[in-house]
C-alpha cells in the first residue's frame, strides 16, 4: 500500500536526477532503486526493456556510453526476464537477453577484453570486443560468467560458477571453468 503511494514519487524524483545529474549517477543509484525505476531509467538512458522484466538491485553497469544521448542502447531486455542481484554487465558491446531468460545472482557479462596500459598490450593481448545473446529461456545460474562473443542457446542452463567462453547450444548444460557439456535436457 504504502509503495504504491511512494512510486509516483519516486519516478519523479528519479525523472529529476536522470535529467539534471551524469548517467554515473543512475548506475550507482541501480545499487538502491526499486527494480521497476531501474528499468523506467534504463529505458529512459536508451536501453530497449520490454515488460515484465524483474531487476533486482544491486545491479552494476560498467562501459556503458557516458557521453552519448542514450548511453545504455547496448542493452536488450526481452519480457518476462528475471535479472538477479548482484549483476555486472558490460556495456562495451550489445547484451541481448531474449524473452524469459534468468540471470541468477552474481551473473558477470563481459563482452570485451583491454588491458589498458599494460605493457602486455603491445605485442601479447589484444583489445577486443563482441556482443554476447543469451536466448529464449536460457537459465544462468548463480556467479556464472559469460565473456564476449558468446551466445547462449535457447533454453541452455548454464551452472553455477561456471565460466563461459564459447556458445552453448539449445538445451545443453554446460558447467565448470571453463565451461563444457555436462548434460542434454530432455525436451517435452
Amino acid at each position: 500500500m504504502i509503495y504504491t503511494l511512494l512510486y509516483p514519487l519516486l519516478r519523479f524524483t528519479l525523472w529529476i536526477v536522470l535529467c539534471l545529474f551524469p548517467v554515473e549517477a543512475f548506475n550507482r543509484l541501480c545499487l538502491i532503486l526499486p527494480g521497476r525505476l531501474i528499468a523506467y531509467g534504463l529505458r529512459h538512458y536508451g536501453a530497449r526493456i520490454s515488460v515484465d522484466v524483474t531487476f533486482n538491485p544491486p545491479i552494476l553497469f560498467h562501459n556503458f556510453a557516458d557521453r552519448s544521448i542514450e548511453p545504455f542502447s547496448n542493452l536488450v531486455v526481452g519480457k518476462g526476464c528475471y535479472l538477479g542481484r548482484e549483476i555486472l554487465l558490460d556495456l562495451k558491446e550489445k547484451i541481448t537477453i531474449e524473452d524469459f531468460a534468468t540471470l541468477a545472482m552474481g551473473v558477470t557479462i563481459v563482452t570485451h577484453t583491454d588491458v589498458a596500459r599494460s605493457p602486455l598490450k603491445e605485442s601479447l593481448v589484444q583489445s577486443t570486443q563482441s556482443p554476447v545473446t543469451i536466448r529464449q529461456g536460457a537459465y544462468l545460474a548463480a556467479r556464472s560468467t559469460v565473456l564476449q562473443g558468446v551466445e547462449i542457446g535457447e533454453c541452455a542452463v548454464v551452472a553455477a560458477g561456471a565460466l563461459v567462453n564459447k556458445s552453448v547450444p539449445k538445451y545443453a548444460v554446460y558447467g565448470g571453468i571453463p565451461a563444457r557439456e555436462i548434460g542434454i535436457l530432455q525436451r517435452n
